[in-house]
């Protein structure tokens, strides 16, 4: 089962990131952040596809690796993996953009569902940061926070907020829901 943590860009400090390692250290499996994987590329090859340069090209690659990290086949089908953000996030990111969203990717969006609910971690003042990766403000991470949200609604996914508590307890929080639903 593919289950996702999403919530603001990785600008935001909501620590969906943290949430993840933490799982990961735990036995779970975890796909990484596209986004970041992405910008550490394009400027590795002086590409443009950056939020800062071509946004739509950004976002275009963002959503081809992000349906590519959800099509990865796991060792075993009924493992549960976390993805950290989606190919939905791709989606909203047209929105924050003022781009239109092609037909392929609404498409290839319907044709793949994560498990429900879908984890979501709201941008965290305390923790917020900027780094080499991170250049957008807090106001940006709300923003996104906000068309991500949407997004997921939009197209039909149970929401749940992860409460801003220490990682064990963000952890805990998430297993012990999925237990809950018989999902793990």
């Amino acid at each position: 089962m593919n289950f996702v943590i999403t919530g603001a860009s990785g600008a935001s400090g909501a620590g969906k990131s943290t949430l993840l390692e933490y799982l990961k250290s735990l036995g779970y499996a975890c796909r990484e952040k596209v986004g970041r994987q992405l910008v550490r590329e394009q400027r590795g090859i002086d590409g443009s596809a950056l939020p800062d340069q071509d946004c739509v090209a950004f976002r275009d690659l963002l959503f081809e690796h992000s349906i590519a990290a959800f099509d990865q086949r796991v060792v075993r089908s009924d493992e549960p993996v976390f993805h950290d953000r989606s190919f939905l996030e791709a989606i909203a990111y047209s929105a924050i953009i003022g781009a239109s969203v092609p037909e392929s990717m609404v498409r290839a969006a319907q044709l793949r569902r994560f498990a429900s609910p879908v984890f979501v971690c709201a941008p965290w003042r305390e923790i917020f940061e900027h780094d080499a990766e991170r250049t957008h403000g807090f106001d940006f991470a709300c923003q996104d926070y906000a068309a991500n949200v949407s997004v997921y609604r939009a197209y039909g996914y149970e929401l749940v907020d992860v409460p801003q508590v220490c990682v064990e307890e963000r952890a805990r929080f998430v297993i012990e829901h999925l237990e809950k639903q018989s999902l793990l």
